[in-house]
């Protein structure tokens, strides 16, 4: 099968998904899943007809469905399939979705990771955020060996991105960009007090940036009976049931959880700061914060959509070509995996059994006349000799067309596999 025939196989993989290029946060907050609704709605996905693996990415500017399908099966209309888990309204929100099949999809997989299809180009949290997707769908057995092998291919493609190819500016995150855009604004943060709701990743972060801009940050914890929570170097805690008590104080309120619920309403704030002028940035979906709180003539409200960055400089589009070169070689590798997984049975048994050829020949028993160690090493040189060929015929996966390695298999097959 050539290139352009691959290209347009189905591949057995489907994907939908609502981002910040067709939606705004209004409207995507409605698809955002909780790592409880996720892996519900994983194992629910698994029990279509049809469906042998499911993962889901959720993340602040988007919410993707992968599934992969056996052969015989017919397309899953997955944006049905997710209003249905969400809003139950295909009408009013299907134009919000993108629907990507085969490679098409698996590309964007690729270009997501590493943080080419992102709304801060080149951000770091995303090829997290694609890694623990998989994690998490491991936990519910619900990824299968298709998607299994496309995230984690995904996954270091975008490492090698990371590392061979740093994208300018590409330190910038969600919570860096807030400040920055406050900045812009005039906003002054070295020696403001401000307060963080959410002490996860992205709470981590933000308390992070915020020391480093000069703030005296205070950091709200839930009471675990796990232990002690840890949060940030240098940052103050507080109870998160105390956190409309220390409202007063704060020049910055910044939410950042992973909650469904909202951490700030507009008639807690009226009744705690009355007329304190105050900036409150919401960088959560769902939204952290009461919408109402923008109507509030002494305080400012900003959400996720309020930040963005121009990729479109001549040196990142320079680096955005070099990038684009290696994650092709990465798409690449995993197309000859998928097309070429029928014949990683028959490339076992064609290095078990060259390594019990090279094992005979050697004579072991030339070496010792002990028969423990005669037995040992028998062993020892059928382990290591098979995992060379083995390590060797793989090689050969990664680098042929399907064709040409089904060939070279066929007659080491009549060589060694009878």
């Amino acid at each position: 099968m050539d290139r352009e025939s691959q290209k347009n196989e189905n591949l057995g993989i489907q994907m939908t998904g609502i981002d910040h290029t067709l939606a705004n946060v209004q409207i995507r907050e409605k698809f955002a899943f909780t790592r409880k609704s996720s892996l519900k709605a994983m194992e629910m996905i698994c029990r279509e007809p049809g469906v042998e693996g499911c993962v889901i990415l959720s993340t602040c500017n988007r919410t993707e469905i992968y599934i992969s399908t056996t052969k015989e099966s017919e397309p899953v209309d997955l944006c049905s399939l997710l209003c249905r888990i969400g809003p139950g309204d295909r009408d009013s929100y299907g134009k919000f979705f993108v629907e990507r099949t085969g490679e098409d999809a698996l590309r964007h997989l690729f270009f997501l990771a590493a943080g080419l299809e992102s709304k801060i180009v080149g951000e770091d949290q995303i090829l997290t955020q694609v890694g623990d997707a998989l994690a998490l769908a491991r936990e519910v057995y619900a990824a299968g060996p298709v998607l299994e092998v496309l995230f984690r291919q995904a996954v270091t493609a975008g490492k090698k991105v990371k590392a061979k190819v740093p994208l300018e500016k590409g330190n910038y995150s969600a919570p860096g960009l807030a400040i920055e855009k406050l900045f812009s604004l005039g906003y002054e943060i070295s020696g403001k007090i401000c307060l963080v709701i959410g002490n996860g990743m992205m709470g981590k972060l933000t308390a992070l940036k915020l020391k480093e801009a000069g703030a005296k940050v205070t950091v709200t914890v839930r009471e675990y009976k796990s232990g002690v929570v840890e949060i940030p170097p240098g940052c103050k805690r507080i109870n998160y049931g105390e956190r409309y008590g220390y409202l007063p104080m704060c020049d910055f309120v910044f939410s950042a959880t992973a909650s469904p619920n909202v951490t700030i309403t507009k008639e807690k704030i009226k009744e705690a700061c009355e007329k304190k002028h105050m900036c409150f940035v919401d960088l959560a979906v769902p939204r952290d914060i009461d919408p109402g709180v923008a109507e509030l003539p002494h305080v400012r409200l900003f959400d996720i959509d309020d930040f963005s960055i121009d990729p479109y400089s001549k040196e990142m589009k320079a680096k955005q070509q070099k990038a684009f070169a290696l994650l092709e070689e990465g798409i690449m590798e995993y197309v000859n995996w998928y097309f070429c997984r029928d014949l990683i049975p028959a490339i076992e048994k064609i290095g078990s059994h060259a390594a019990k050829d090279i094992s005979w020949r050697l004579r072991v028993s030339r070496f010792t006349e002990d028969k423990e160690k005669q037995e040992y090493l028998r062993e020892a040189v059928e382990d290591s000799s098979g995992k060379v060929i083995r390590h060797m015929l793989f090689s050969l996966r990664d680098k042929l067309s399907p064709e040409s390695l089904r060939k070279i298999l066929q007659v080491l097959e009549e060589e060694y596999g009878q």
